[in-house]
C-alpha cells in the first residue's frame, strides 16, 4: 500500500500547531522538526552569551532574545540559542523578522545543520551584520559577518580575540563567552 506524502505546512498552520505544543519544533520546508534539550555546557554558553548582548543593547533601542523566541524567514521558523533585534518589532508577537546578530551554540549533533542549513538561511536576511556559530567542545567561535561592502566574510576565533557587533555599538571577547566554562 502507498501512502500519500503529508501537504507541507503553511507558516499559519505552523503558528498554530506550535501555539499549543508542548515542545518547540522549528519549521523547513514546510515540515516540522522537534529541536532537542540541549547541555549544561550549551546552556552555560548560551547565558553567557545572551548577558553580553543584553549588557551591550541596554539603552540602544534593541532586544535581545534566548532559545524561546522564534525567527521567522519567509517560510521557514528557526529558534537560534541568543538573537539581537535593533529593528522595529513585528506585528506577531511570537517571532521576529530582522535580526542583526544570530548566535547558535553547536554540539556535534547540530553543527552540520547549523554551519550549512541555517547559515545559507541565516544569510538570506538584509538585516543581519553577524552570525556566530559557538563550539561547546573548544573555545572557537566561526564568526560570519558582513563587509562594509555587503559581502560575506568569515574568520575563525580560537582561545582569545574580539568580535565586533557593529549592530550593537560594541563587541565582545571569546574569553567572556567562555567564562566558567574550561575549568
Amino acid at each position: 500500500m502507498v501512502n500519500p506524502l503529508p501537504k507541507p505546512l503553511t507558516p499559519e498552520e505552523y503558528l498554530e500547531l506550535e501555539r499549543h505544543s508542548p515542545v518547540k519544533h522549528e519549521l523547513v520546508g514546510g515540515v516540522m522538526y522537534a529541536t532537542a534539550g540541549a547541555s549544561r555546557r550549551h546552556n552555560r554558553i548560551v547565558v553567557n552569551v545572551l548577558r553580553l548582548l543584553a549588557d551591550l543593547a541596554d539603552g540602544k533601542g534593541c532586544r535581545v532574545f534566548a532559545s524561546d523566541m522564534k525567527l521567522r524567514l519567509e517560510d521557514a521558523f528557526y529558534y537560534p540559542d541568543v538573537m539581537a533585534v535593533c529593528a522595529p518589532e513585528p506585528a506577531d508577537e511570537y517571532y521576529e523578522t530582522d535580526p542583526c546578530v544570530l548566535v547558535e551554540v553547536v554540539s556535534e549533533s547540530t553543527k552540520t545543520i547549523d554551519l550549512r542549513e541555517k547559515l545559507w538561511a541565516y544569510r538570506s536576511l538584509s538585516s543581519l551584520q553577524t552570525y556566530l556559530v559557538v563550539d561547546t567542545g573548544a573555545m572557537t567561535i566561526r564568526h560570519f559577518f558582513r563587509d562594509p561592502t555587503g559581502r560575506w566574510q568569515q574568520e575563525d576565533v580560537v582561545g582569545s580575540g574580539e568580535i565586533p557587533l557593529p549592530c550593537l555599538g560594541g563587541s565582545i571577547e571569546l574569553l567572556d563567552v567562555y567564562r566558567n566554562i574550561f575549568r
